[in-house]
């Protein structure tokens, strides 16, 4: 008789699908699909900040902090410091005048000089003076409490020259001369050529003289005088205001670089940019002379950008077409930003006559791509952050190469959908800063403003709020602030973690995962539980879970909020038969610093589980510390219903 085996299988339970989401550093994702995802980035991310490990809870809150002006949108906010120990708050806003913080809510007006409205200011101080400068017209100081602009000079007239040895030959020699102010320099006069001189001077000095220049007491400082090749005049020497007088004995010999000027620049540089460089400022963005970087000479010299005080200047690829849009500062170096290439200037010296001549030196960084907005180049640790066409690019060295260069990457990869919606009239408005490792950037009229976590190298945002203007500001008691201007009013506001509204507005939060497909998305789950970890809750949070359906349409399957043990103003029943007792519906409630755990025994089918957390309440907040979530795989028999062909 057969034998046979009767003994059924052992059965073999599939394990359980489970993910466990307890970080999300990785910040927002909007570039890949929310399928694709990492489990520790986010879907959405508005008015999110990152804590701790990568924890999402609710950005910082605003309060007004003074009123810059009676009118218009705040162009400039700047930090005073004084060697005194005195701390200022300056703005300047499109009413056109420069105030200061009055340590109130409001303002003190600074006379002596006026801003044309609609424009930008930037602001460097050196020196205990604050220089401002705002494309429009030329630089201004202010010396706390006086404000004062530069008068222009007129150029020498009257220039003649001689040869007074009496040695003659064939060359031809020309002299031009400028006049100095305490600031700049005015063009040089006509050229005056002379004939039949020796080809060395030293066989015959040549004497130039020219007709003093008529200015006020202390404004005129010297003259600079500028030979010998006709056409091509070049610096030799420099001589005091009291002095019409210059003997050529063929002792300076004339240098690269060192050519008439090209602007009258006396009566104050006319420039869009300023930044402080060591002990001296560096000026771009130049009416006419969009390629052209100006030097000052250094302190106590950095009004004054003649060769002779140690000044000078350079062009950048003169009319290519690709203007400068900002500059900015690293490690030694000046980095020249255009529009679609990167520059780095380094200054050296050399040595003509009696006078010490600073040459700046050029590299190109990269030709690929450059800086869009000058507002948005920040410096963030170690590196420069700005924005190109292309997105928010880091600047710094490269951790690869043992040698200082300079190299160049995208940071804004995964939000890249963001800044490719932008206007270029948007995107050259952008403002940022850097604030408690974060670097802020923001458009202004579009009430958005996105943050990159240095600390967790993640995106957030947009937080809903903008900005005209950004200040870092340390106040009188020394305590750091972040200060934004407003773009639509002469408010400066602050922005705080310890506030947990807008000036008494509510801040909405929506932070949403990815769509876990348990990474097979062909395949049905059964999503059985789903815990979550929260920790100092206020408020009421919103939890809602959406699944895809058979039909692909996206679900809520279950809703729930998150509230204090400590309980809400309510006590959880609204009537005690037919009469009311308690109204659990309003709005408040303790904190909860310990952790809550909310279990949901949810057992429904879908292809896809995502969560979305909100706030509505001005007290909502929460810590959102961690997800988990257990599903059991569906066999193959079941699909979606259109997906049958």
């Amino acid at each position: 008789m057969p034998l046979f085996d009767t003994r059924s299988a052992p059965y073999k339970a599939t394990k359980d699908l489970e993910l466990n989401w307890n970080q999300f550093r990785g910040g927002l994702n909007t570039l890949l699909r929310e399928t694709e995802i990492k489990s520790n980035e986010l879907a959405q991310a508005d008015n999110v900040v990152l804590t701790g490990l990568g924890v999402p809870t609710k950005r910082w809150g605003i309060k007004n902090y003074f009123t810059a002006n009676a009118t218009g949108s705040v162009r400039g906010l700047f930090g005073y410091y004084l060697s005194t120990g005195t701390v200022e708050l300056l703005s300047i806003t499109d009413q056109g005048y420069l105030t200061k913080w009055d340590e109130g809510t409001s303002y003190t007006t600074r006379a002596g000089a006026s801003f044309a409205s609609g424009y930008d200011a930037m602001a460097a101080q050196l020196n205990n003076s604050m220089y401002l400068v705002n494309g429009q017209r030329e630089m201004v100081r202010y010396s706390s409490p006086t404000l004062v602009g530069f008068p222009t000079i007129a150029k020498p007239t009257g220039l003649f020259a001689t040869q007074i040895s009496g040695t003659s030959g064939t060359n031809i020699y020309s002299y031009r001369v400028s006049a100095l102010s305490n600031v700049g320099e005015t063009l040089a006069c006509a050229a005056y050529q002379l004939s039949n001189q020796p080809q060395d001077l030293a066989n015959g000095t040549v004497k130039v003289n020219w007709t003093a220049v008529s200015t006020a007491s202390g404004i005129l400082q010297g003259y600079n005088i500028y030979g010998r090749s006709s056409g091509d005049e070049r610096f030799l020497s420099s001589v005091d205001g009291t002095n019409t007088t210059y003997l050529d004995n063929g002792a300076a010999i004339p240098q690269e670089l060192t050519y008439t000027p090209t602007s009258d620049s006396t009566g104050g540089i006319v420039a869009k940019y300023i930044i402080r460089y060591q002990d001296r400022l560096i000026f771009a963005g130049i009416p006419g002379e969009p390629s052209k970087v100006v030097i000052s000479g250094r302190v106590p010299f950095q009004e004054s950008f003649d060769l002779s005080y140690g000044g000078n200047f350079i062009r950048i690829e003169p009319d290519a077409g690709d203007d400068i849009t900002g500059i900015s500062i690293f490690r030694g170096r000046i980095v020249v930003f255009k529009e679609k290439s990167i520059w780095q200037i380094t200054l050296s010296t050399i040595q003509v006559g009696n006078f010490t001549i600073t040459f700046p030196n050029l590299e190109l960084v990269t030709a690929s791509h450059g800086c869009i907005a000058s507002k948005s180049i920040a410096n963030v640790e170690n590196d420069i952050f700005f924005l190109s066409r292309k997105g928010v690019y880091v600047l710094g060295n490269d951790p690869q190469m043992s040698i200082d260069v300079l190299r160049t990457n995208e940071l804004s990869a995964k939000i890249r959908p963001f800044f490719q919606s932008l206007t270029v009239a948007q995107m050259k408005a952008t403002v940022a800063t850097y604030f408690d490792s974060k670097y802020l950037i923001s458009i202004p009229g579009t009430d958005q403003t996105m943050v990159f976590d240095r600390e967790r190298t993640g995106w957030v945002g947009p937080w809903t709020l903008d900005a005209n203007a950004f200040e870092v500001f340390y106040d009188l008691t020394d305590n750091q602030k972040l200060l934004l201007g407003r773009d639509d009013s002469p408010l400066v506001d602050e922005l705080n973690e310890d506030l947990g509204d807008d000036k008494g507005t509510a801040i909405q939060v929506i932070a949403r995962t990815k769509k876990e497909d348990f990474g097979d998305w062909t395949i049905f789950k059964t999503i059985k539980d789903i815990y979550t970890n929260w920790r100092n809750v206020t408020g009421s949070i919103s939890v809602d879970i959406r699944l895809e359906d058979r039909v692909g349409n996206t679900v809520a399957a279950k809703s729930f909020n998150v509230t204090p043990t400590t309980g809400n103003a309510g006590i959880g029943a609204e009537f005690f038969g037919s009469m009311m007792f308690a109204d659990s519906s309003e709005e408040g409630g303790g904190a909860d610093v310990g952790d809550i755990v909310r279990w949901v025994n949810l057992n429904k089918t879908g292809r896809t589980v995502q969560l979305i957390v909100k706030t509505t309440h001005a007290v909502d907040n929460f810590e959102l510390l961690g997800i988990r979530t257990r599903a059991k795989a569906v066999g193959r028999g079941l699909t979606g219903l259109n997906w049958k062909i």
